[in-house]
């Protein structure tokens, strides 16, 4: 007898995994880059650095382990690595990056706070739209694992839709960072 998924209520495929392939991969991919903009989002997206931003993601309640600065790098890195180049377009900022220069006399790099842009900013209420309707926050993975919508996965996407509707969980239980 197969068992169920928790979030979605289908049969998972692997018995000794607590969630369907599906939910997991839901879960997984795009939840830590969620997560971080939400937080940065709360704040009051103002200017913050990595290491500030490393510790008020580590504060979220919705988050299920520590999370490195190193990965919060990545993805704040991720997001700004054409930054330059837009700023000579003058478009297409993601995330806006703000050098401060020591004062005189001090020793040292300048530090780099970074804030979500408007463009971004949207961006993330689509990222929530689609978790609340039970789909991936990415549409497309560039790197990693293909991932096809079938008509089973549609199934399983409205499963956890109506769930979260009728709050039989909280919506952000099954995120797996």
């Amino acid at each position: 007898m197969a068992s169920t998924c928790p979030s979605c209520g289908f049969d998972k495929e692997i018995e000794t995994k607590p969630l369907c392939m599906y939910c997991y991969y839901r879960g997984t991919v795009g939840a830590a880059k969620l997560l971080l903009f939400q937080t940065m989002r709360d704040n009051g997206n103002k200017y913050l650095t990595i290491d500030e931003l490393t510790e008020l993601v580590n504060k979220n309640p919705n988050r299920k382990e520590q999370i490195t600065t190193s990965a919060v790098y990545k993805i704040i890195r991720r997001y700004s690595k054409y930054y330059d180049q837009a700023k000579r377009r003058r478009s297409s900022y993601l995330v806006l990056k703000k050098e401060i220069r020591r004062k005189k006399g001090q020793a040292g790099r300048p530090r780099i706070k970074y804030k979500l842009s408007m463009r971004l900013l949207k961006r993330l209420q689509y990222y929530e739209k689609r978790w609340k309707m039970g789909h991936p926050i990415n549409k497309r993975v560039k790197n990693g694992k293909k991932f096809r919508m079938t008509q089973e996965y549609k199934k399983r996407a409205q499963g956890i839709s109506i769930k979260l509707k009728k709050d039989e969980y909280d919506l952000y239980t099954y995120i797996l960072v």
